[in-house]
């Protein structure tokens, strides 16, 4: 069906008006064309396939056998012709086809559930593919082709070779310890006394060896539980914190020299490939949502004072 020629779909709804008419003038009325224009299209058909499918009395219109049996294959073929265009016109829109994206662990707890929300209501014929990994797992999948595309960190990526990046928002970070921490006593942390404590991290960094020690957990969760319970020191957002930091169970430090503390956030994607539409609504989808959580982090950040 995909290789008909237009003119073969054209005729072919020409001859199913006749049959549901039975009236070429009727029929040519409803195509908006002319009623010679009609008889010659299904004077050609007749021809180029050796069927007569009307026969014409002073009755009236009546289908041969032949016309029978073309005008039910007819029928499936513009149903199946106009799911194609119907099909195509989606996938163009980003309203259907398949998307396969990764993000971090911190980003998928943050976005992904609202982001399902908002993708699934934009389209809901789309077929979405998730994964949630660390970096390093990303970045493999992205140049093997599992992914399309990677919402991450801008730090996490700006060095690699042979991938764009679209910025789309930031969000907040702050430096977080549970309620009693000793640190919670000092009106201002220099980096020396932070650095008296470990610190807990969801990737290594490089030369990443402090005298009190690092917890490193790609689990956020785990993260935040570990900061509760121990003298770990941990720089987060707080729209992840949110809760802990409304109940007084996690409490903020101001650290000397790490003020207004961001980390952007941008869409990974091969170099120089062709992006799908449907990618690119993923990327406007998450434009939107990391603008309804800086909205949130403001709002929570001024409930606490900071």
């Amino acid at each position: 069906m995909l290789y008909m020629h237009v003119m073969d779909i054209t005729r072919l709804r020409h001859i199913v008006a006749v049959s549901d008419t039975l009236s070429f003038s009727r029929a040519a009325e409803q195509q908006n064309i002319t009623q010679p224009a009609l008889s010659r299209s299904i004077a050609a058909f007749e021809a180029r396939h050796g069927l007569r499918l009307f026969d014409r009395s002073r009755g009236g219109v009546t289908l041969t056998p032949s016309g029978s049996f073309v005008v039910e294959q007819a029928r499936a073929m513009i149903r199946a012709s106009d799911e194609f265009s119907r099909n195509v016109k989606l996938y163009t829109e980003g309203a259907a086809g398949r998307v396969a994206f990764g993000l971090g662990p911190l980003l998928g707890s943050l976005l992904l559930p609202d982001l399902a929300r908002r993708l699934l209501a934009h389209g809901p014929e789309l077929e979405i593919i998730t994964a949630v990994k660390s970096p390093d797992q990303l970045l493999a999948d992205l140049f093997d082709n599992k992914l399309e595309m990677i919402i991450g960190n801008v730090w996490q990526v700006s060095e690699v070779h042979g991938v764009a990046l679209e910025e789309i928002g930031s969000l907040d970070l702050v430096h977080v310890v549970r309620r009693d921490h000793p640190l919670t006593q000092l009106e201002k942390v220099t980096p020396e006394a932070l650095a008296a404590y470990p610190v807990a991290r969801p990737v290594r960094l490089t030369g990443d060896q402090t005298d009190a020690g690092t917890f490193v957990c790609d689990n956020f969760h785990v993260l935040r539980e570990m900061v509760e319970a121990t003298d770990c020191s941990w720089i987060t957002t707080p729209s992840f914190v949110h809760a802990e930091l409304a109940s007084g169970s996690l409490q903020m430090i101001d650290v000397e020299g790490f003020s207004n503390l961001k980390s952007g956030i941008c869409v990974i994607t091969l170099a120089g490939r062709t992006r799908s539409p449907v990618s690119r609504m993923v990327s406007d989808l998450v434009r939107m949502a990391m603008d309804d959580l800086g909205a949130e982090e403001t709002a929570s950040l001024d409930r606490t004072g900071t």
